[in-house]
């Protein structure tokens, strides 16, 4: 899934709204794969929900291994494998790369941390992300 974001409006034009409705494939995250309609065709959802899946795509792609995307899109996660121990200063610092690899997406106005569990070696965040749709929230395992 290229970044269709690289060319996309300026900062007026998120301000103003102008941005077409954001649209995506609809997904199953527990089972991987696309979701379809009665007729066999994909579902598509639109905006709050169509983030969501961006989201969850994005979060799965590591920032500047394929060549298939663009370097904004994703995040990098690899700095945390295996490096160091899972603590609240760790889940700071991911919190932070999270919001790097979200903000590049127009339709994302600001992500914000709501609660942070740390599980031995897994970290679990519930984040709210503020949207020019309103506001919605996502969770996480790392």
């Amino acid at each position: 899934m290229a970044n269709p974001f690289v060319t996309g409006p300026t900062a007026s034009d998120i301000t103003s709204n102008n941005l077409p409705v954001f649209k995506e494939f609809a997904w199953d995250f527990e089972r991987d794969r696309f979701l379809y309609n009665a007729d066999g065709s994909h579902k598509i959802v639109e905006k709050n929900e169509a983030i969501k899946v961006w989201v969850m795509h994005a979060l799965r792609v590591e920032r500047y291994r394929y060549l298939a995307y663009f370097d904004d899109y994703g995040i990098e996660l690899e700095p945390f494998v295996g490096t160091g121990p899972n603590d609240k200063e760790r889940s700071s610092e991911l919190l932070q790369y999270i919001k790097e690899g979200m903000l590049v997406n127009p339709y994302i106005v600001d992500v914000i941390a709501l609660s942070t569990e740390l599980d031995h070696k897994k970290i679990t965040m519930k984040l709210n992300l503020e949207t020019v749709y309103g506001s919605t929230s996502v969770r996480i395992e790392v």
